[in-house]
């Protein structure tokens, strides 16, 4: 789908309070930005009652599970989600794409989590020697598919104007898992915590799966008039490309680790570990924000999308940059909290990490753009001399400066990328027609 010139695309009359935070795209955006935040809190608080109420060596082991099954989910749904999100406002068959999507995931899944669980023996003997081999290999196979599908109904949801229960849905799906958390203690079930939040997962994917194949069936779509066919092509040629970026957007992210802790040691590495953690919150507001553009935007013409764009660098802006000053303010009172270890040799890169999220907006909200207009050069090219960036500056910084150098390498690269993003846009901008009379 190309887009088309600027002088012949339908312009359509910008409608009275399209920029508010009430606007559906800005509204979502915010309840997925919320649902994350939510999600994080009572994560920790699990986490902390999980280590209040089970010995430290089986909170490690079911901690060690239960981040294998969120690793293999990231590998198996494939980018399927962003598809998701570009596809099923304009589909004419919007339930057979989902439907679709599903299905393969169930089935990658599937086998990612078979596979795992096959050969445990050699990559996690400690969770075999725990549980069993064939506790082990059932616990993968099933639990990767079904969180490979718990990952994908958000994007659903949010595509069918429905982010809202993506909040309700995490919101339930937490308070759920640490019911099931205080039952597994009060049996003594050592494999309970991680069993306990398979099976909170498998109630919040059979309950939304129901939903939604009601309401897609039911529910209208966003606008019949840029209803189309979508091909299985069509999803190919996305997925392909844009899974090839996100793979390269994460050799930075789970990547970086392994470089910081070979040139600044385990201190170093726990450091930055977590500043980045802080500082990755601030990164998945623009993430959430570019999730609604997408779905808000998709069935829009070309200066639709640019005004989508351009209205959520205004709202993730308003959130972040504020957050990024307070953040870097009061860097080591933040991590003071961890231990003063942490504050006096962490201050600053978390001060620079946080920066970087401002430079981020940008960088993000363009990769969003790139997705509703399938611009697939950038799709890729963006997240990898991103990534390509860091890692290189991180090789060349930390040895010389320390562990701040990993801070600077980041806000290099998204500064840079970012610039260069700000001055493609204003000498690709159209000029205004001129007014006579």
């Amino acid at each position: 789908m190309s887009d088309a010139e600027p002088s012949t695309v339908p312009i359509r009359a910008r409608r009275p309070g399209a920029d508010s935070w009430r606007a559906p795209q800005h509204r979502d955006g915010m309840a997925l930005v919320l649902s994350s935040g939510v999600s994080s809190a009572i994560g920790m608080l699990f986490w902390v009652l999980a280590a209040r109420l089970f010995d430290q060596g089986t909170v490690g082991l079911n901690s060690a599970a239960l981040s294998a099954v969120s690793l293999l989910a990231s590998a198996s749904h494939l980018n399927l989600g962003n598809a998701i999100l570009r596809f099923v406002p304009v589909a004419d068959r919007r339930r057979a794409v989902v439907a679709g999507c599903f299905a393969v995931g169930l089935g990658w899944g599937a086998v990612v989590g078979l596979g795992f669980g096959v050969g445990a023996n050699v990559w996690a003997p400690d969770l075999v020697a725990a549980f069993g081999h064939p506790a082990v290999i059932a616990f993968y196979l099933v639990g990767v598919p079904i969180w490979t599908v718990f990952v994908l109904q958000d994007s659903v949801l949010t595509a069918i104007g429905r982010a809202g229960l993506v909040l309700v849905e995490n919101l339930a799906f937490a308070v759920l898992k640490v019911g099931l958390l205080a039952l597994a203690a009060w049996w003594g079930l050592a494999s309970g915590i991680a069993l306990g939040t398979m099976v909170a997962t498998l109630l919040a994917v059979a309950v939304v799966v129901g939903y939604l194949a009601r309401a897609l069936r039911t529910q209208p779509v966003r606008d019949p008039h840029a209803v189309r066919s979508v091909r299985a092509r069509d999803l190919a040629g996305f997925v392909g490309v844009d899974y090839a970026g996100n793979v390269a957007w994460q050799a930075a992210v789970f990547g970086l680790p392994l470089i910081v802790i070979a040139l600044a040691g385990a201190d170093g590495a726990a450091v930055y570990g977590v500043a980045w953690q802080i500082t990755y919150a601030l990164y998945l507001v623009a993430s959430g924000m570019g999730k609604s553009m997408v779905a808000h935007s998709a069935a829009g013409d070309s200066a639709a999308i640019a005004r989508a764009r351009r209205g959520m660098d205004r709202k993730a802006m308003t959130l972040v940059l504020p957050g990024s000053v307070v953040v870097a303010a009061g860097s080591y009172f933040i991590l003071w909290v961890f231990g003063s270890s942490y504050a006096e040799s962490g201050a600053v890169v978390l001060a620079v990490l946080a920066l970087s999220a401002i430079p981020n907006v940008v960088t993000n909200s363009a990769l969003w753009e790139a997705r509703v207009r399938r611009q697939r050069a950038v799709q890729f090219g963006l997240p990898a001399s991103i990534s390509a960036v860091v890692i290189v500056a991180t090789l060349v910084l930390v040895p010389t400066v320390g562990i701040v150098g990993v801070g600077w390498a980041w806000l290099a690269a998204q500064s840079v990328a970012a610039a260069v993003i700000l001055v493609y846009r204003r000498r690709s901008r159209p000029l205004a027609p001129s007014v006579t009379g």
